[in-house]
């Protein structure tokens, strides 16, 4: 019984990040799920871990999300996780971010120039475009990126 109360006790002092159902787009830009999105998963950390990761930022405000696209290759791969700092809602200073423009869903990095904010993509297969006073309406901050994870497999023989 005193291993059952051991493993109980612990559970209290996990950090514990929801996965979304969402597929944010590093590309043309796609929207998964409407407009509930589900949790799917979550991932745990112990409390240091978590401090030393996300440097005591509460879970509620992070978010995990899988990458579709290859836009934001080679720094964020198709299919890497996303840790995404939902309190940032709006633009925070140059860096990549989580946005919505025109109902859609991006992955890309944002530069604050004079008169307007570039998007960027780090593959430059990809071009840049720009949010300005004319189209701000069309865009909103979901959260701004803070780390990413591959998820790609590496065969060791």
């Amino acid at each position: 019984h005193s291993d059952m109360r051991k493993d109980s006790a612990n559970v209290k002092d996990l950090f514990r990040i929801e996965i979304l159902d969402v597929s944010a787009s590093a590309g043309n830009g796609l929207i998964q799920g409407g407009d509930v999105i589900d949790v799917i998963h979550a991932i745990e950390y112990n409390k240091d871990k978590a401090l030393a990761m996300f440097g005591g930022r509460p879970a509620a405000e992070l978010k995990v999300i899988n990458v579709r696209g290859d836009s934001m290759a080679p720094t964020i791969e198709p299919g890497d996780l996303i840790f995404v700092d939902i309190s940032i809602n709006q633009f925070d200073g140059d860096g990549i971010y989580v946005f919505g423009f025109d109902d859609k869903i991006y992955v890309k990095r944002l530069q604050m120039i004079p008169d307007k904010l570039l998007v960027i993509s780090d593959n430059t297969n990809y071009r840049e475009w720009s949010i300005t006073k004319d189209n701000e309406c069309r865009f909103g901050v979901f959260g701004k990126v803070l780390i990413s994870q591959t998820q790609s497999l590496k065969r060791h023989n």
